[in-house]
């Protein structure tokens, strides 16, 4: 298959998926009477939007990267790329269940706990997907610009800190929540000037 149409393709789905997060965001009722005390009840919800925002944007910017280097797409790459978009279009639902079992005791570690798991999938599947690359070399063009090995670093270092969110909701919900927001400020910022660096 051509790189154009998995690329056409696995757009609409990163497009779907961080257009779904906004319904997360629920407009206060009327009856509250106290707009403003209403909104910032809904902290929650507006954090697990940014970090899911942030995040699903990071692993569009990553997949474009991964995509500017294949050449051509075989059946078994094609399948980790559905894999991978698996994940992705389940980041709304479990960030919703994140944002409104975050403080319910017990039922919060399971919750967030889902929300940290999504994301080991994600980057395991990312890291699928560039291993894959690298060991078939006739599927990988010569683009100049941020390497795989680079790209796979980075995955690396993405899977492991959200296992360690994983681990951490089991004991402290809420802290798990904001290691997640920490990684995707990191990606954002940190990981931007490692490639300019790296050009």
């Amino acid at each position: 298959m051509k790189p154009s149409r998995l690329e056409a393709f696995s757009d609409g789905v990163f497009a779907v998926a961080i257009t779904l997060l906004v319904f997360n965001l629920k407009v206060p009722d009327v009856a509250g009477g106290h707009l403003r005390v209403a909104l910032g009840h809904q902290w929650p919800s507006y954090i697990a939007y940014v970090i899911s925002f942030l995040s699903i944007g990071i692993c569009w910017v990553n997949h474009h990267s991964i995509l500017d280097r294949i050449a051509m797409a075989d059946r078994e790459l094609l399948f980790i790329n559905l894999a991978l978009l698996l994940g992705i279009v389940s980041i709304p639902f479990t960030t919703s269940l994140a944002a409104i079992w975050y403080n319910q005791g017990t039922n919060a570690k399971w919750a967030i706990g889902i929300y940290c798991a999504n994301w080991v999938y994600v980057s395991a599947t990312y890291i699928l997907l560039i291993h894959h690359l690298m060991g078939h070399e006739h599927l990988a063009t010569h683009a100049t610009g941020v390497t795989l090995q680079s790209l796979l670093r980075k995955g690396l270092f993405g899977i492991v800190a959200y296992l360690v969110a994983l681990v951490v909701s089991l004991i402290a919900p809420i802290v798990a929540f904001f290691i997640c927001l920490a990684l995707a400020v990191y990606f954002v910022f940190g990981v931007q000037g490692e490639a300019m660096a790296e050009h």
